[in-house]
């Protein structure tokens, strides 16, 4: 009789935490509508939070739903949001969090108009790259429609926008099949990550433990921990100083989060410049990170600044005379040698699970297709299709198939390597060398051996149009993460399935369409992002041949010695548990905010040899408070300025 009434008293409990695990259409719902509040907010006052594959237009979104979740559970708990609906919302508008403005849309518009717009006969771009580029993606010169779009429309004129139809509807056909592409991928690996590679996804941890609760509190456990209050006022407490400081002149500016250039520190001549960067967003979520990894990313950060002072003092260079590689042409060689071991190496550990994973697609009982969100036919069947549409809107280029499954290939490598290594490092601003490629086929392989055609096509490919820029990986190291967060959640629903795709239509939608909007009526000289342009630009001595290189084996032996590299620490640390050193900094090595990492490794390994771990686990509260102060800061930050100080805001957040 006890244990009947005790199985009866648990009923409820496990009632509620189904429902509490169920996908809503209400959660869907909400996350299409903060998405286009992103999306529109981020073109029109908040043109820089788009600086990473984790930007703050993703994670301002979290703390906000956040925030007005536990306010729902404090006074309203009927209409409050379950954990797993905010987890939706959140993984939506992450996905696509780059989407707007300098993430994606702003260089995607000016990619298709800035050709037509600023050809000339003193550049000769379009006379020798015109007849390159398909008149699908781009506009013609002399078009109307380019040239109002960077003067603006007069006062009786309105937006041709039936002329851009064709152009956007092909950018974002090639974008979402790289993007779903990424998506199959991710199932296929997505247990082999989980179950056997066990990665820590501290990306996914933090906005998990927001919304932690005990069943006696309505209050997330985190917000009733001093230590979150903590953290929150150093950076939160920072911020709102500054902003008083933008109504009040005499009171001092609080620099310690100021942009990288202002905490410059010349070490010598021939030495690259150390910046003494603090930046709590990487540093809140790098806290995660596990120790060896911290490690690696600082040590390898001193040695290539002693590496390229070396180099530069002593003028050591590598190549055949006349394209001899400088340093930084050296360093960006070993780390892309590295990052595609470590991904050849990933796939190759993940060989045993790919073939069970294949075995269940080709199997008859469909009972043993285990894969979520969706089977494992539906993946290995999804990702053969988007590869070989893929393929095509590259051959469609007019680029030969061998150099279309060439950067294929080193596309796999650039988004494998950042999706999986963020899922192991929580690293927001990881950035891998070479682009998205295409540096480094013209680098190992020579221009020499390329047509204009496949030239021009690399070049139209590692511009910032086809899914956004390399440093700003458009959803796909998302997608993994995304899952996580769902947890128990994750299974064939059709709503997952549909998440993405429905998801990003809607961003492109919404972030095209307002940035052609800012152009029309501001005019795009004032609101395009000609960055994009002036590369584009400098490609034409190299397409019409007069700049050729040819391939060098010395440079192919530098980028063959970042492999060797990288493949020795992976034994080192195959073989020996307590081999402090990760390929990983290796592979993406970090200029900017080695510094940073120094300081994050520095404070988790104080931490843990006296506190141990129980000390650790304490002390993460702390980290989460700094993130979620620094974003408070930085959305508060940004209204603002959009009120009282529209077209000439504050620096909060940026490189």
């Amino acid at each position: 009789m006890g244990f009947a009434n005790m199985a009866s008293a648990l009923e409820p409990e496990r009632k509620a935490s189904t429902a509490s695990e169920s996908l809503t259409i209400r959660a869907f719902v909400l996350g299409l509508i903060t998405i286009a509040g992103m999306c529109l907010y981020a073109t029109y006052f908040g043109r820089n939070l788009m600086k990473s594959f984790v930007p703050v237009t993703a994670l301002l979104p979290l703390v906000l739903w956040v925030g007005i979740n536990t306010v729902l559970k404090l006074t309203l708990p009927r209409i409050a949001l379950s954990r797993t609906e905010v987890m939706v919302i959140f993984g939506m508008v992450w996905m696509v969090g780059t989407a707007p403005a300098v993430g994606w849309a702003g260089y995607l518009i000016t990619d298709i108009s800035a050709p037509s717009a600023f050809s000339s006969p003193e550049n000769r771009f379009w006379e020798v790259v015109g007849a390159y580029m398909p008149r699908w993606l781009f506009f013609e010169p002399g078009d109307m429609v380019v040239e109002k779009l960077y003067v603006g429309l007069g006062s009786e004129e309105s937006i041709p926008w039936r002329n851009w139809l064709t152009p956007l509807f092909w950018w974002f056909a090639g974008t979402v099949a790289l993007v779903m592409a990424g998506f199959f991928a991710s199932v296929l690996f997505y247990k082999q990550w989980v179950e056997r590679e066990r990665l820590t996804f501290p990306l996914a941890t933090m906005p998990l433990e927001l919304l932690r609760e005990e069943p006696a509190h309505r209050l997330p456990i985190v917000f009733r921990t001093p230590v979150f209050w903590m953290g929150f006022a150093c950076t939160a407490g920072v911020i709102f100083w500054n902003i008083a400081g933008y109504f009040i002149l005499t009171i001092p500016r609080i620099g310690i989060y100021d942009h990288y250039l202002t905490k410059a520190v010349h070490i010598g001549r021939d030495f690259p410049t150390l910046y003494l960067r603090i930046q709590p967003l990487l540093m809140g979520l790098a806290y995660l990170c596990p120790l060896n990894i911290l490690l690696s990313v600082w040590t390898f950060f001193v040695l290539n600044i002693f590496k390229q002072a070396l180099m530069d003092r002593t003028g050591f260079s590598v190549g055949m005379q006349g394209q001899a590689a400088t340093s930084g042409e050296i360093r960006m060689l070993e780390a892309h040698g590295a990052l595609v071991f470590l991904v050849v190496w990933s796939v190759w550990v993940a060989r045993g699970h790919l073939k069970e994973t294949l075995q269940k697609a080709l199997s008859d009982d469909r009972s043993k297709d285990d894969g979520t969100p969706v089977t494992y036919r539906t993946a290995w069947l999804g990702f053969s299709a988007t590869f070989a549409f893929l393929t095509g809107w590259m051959i469609s280029l007019d680029m030969r198939p061998v150099v279309a499954l060439l950067q294929l290939s080193l596309f796999f490598v650039i988004y494998f390597g950042v999706t999986k290594y963020a899922a192991a490092t929580g690293f927001v601003f990881l950035s891998p060398q070479g682009q998205k490629g295409g540096p480094i086929l013209k680098t190992l392989l020579g221009t020499a051996n390329f047509s204009p055609s496949d030239l021009t096509g690399v070049m139209v490919l590692n511009r910032g149009g086809l899914a956004a820029h390399s440093g700003r990986m458009l959803s796909i190291p998302a997608i993994p993460h995304f899952f996580r967060l769902l947890q128990q959640a994750l299974k064939r629903r059709f709503l997952v399935v549909c998440a993405l795709p429905i998801s990003l239509l809607g961003a492109y939608a919404i972030a095209c369409g307002a940035q052609l909007y800012l152009c029309y009526t501001e005019g795009g000289l004032n609101a395009a992002y000609m960055y994009d342009w002036t590369v584009m630009l400098g490609q034409v001595g190299i397409i019409e041949g007069t700049e050729p290189t040819y391939f060098d084996f010395q440079k192919l032996l530098v980028w063959l010695f970042g492999v060797g590299e990288a493949g020795l620490l992976t034994v080192l640390n195959t073989r020996f548990a307590s081999w402090p050193i990760h390929p990983v900094g290796l592979a993406f090595p970090s200029h900017t905010y080695g510094f940073a990492i120094f300081v994050v490794w520095l404070v988790k390994a104080l931490t843990l040899k006296f506190g141990g771990v129980v000390l650790y686990r304490r002390s993460m509260p702390f980290s989460y408070g700094i993130v979620v102060g620094y974003l408070l800061g930085v959305g508060v930050s940004s209204v603002v300025d959009a009120i009282w100080f529209p077209g000439s805001g504050h620096f909060v957040h940026g490189w």
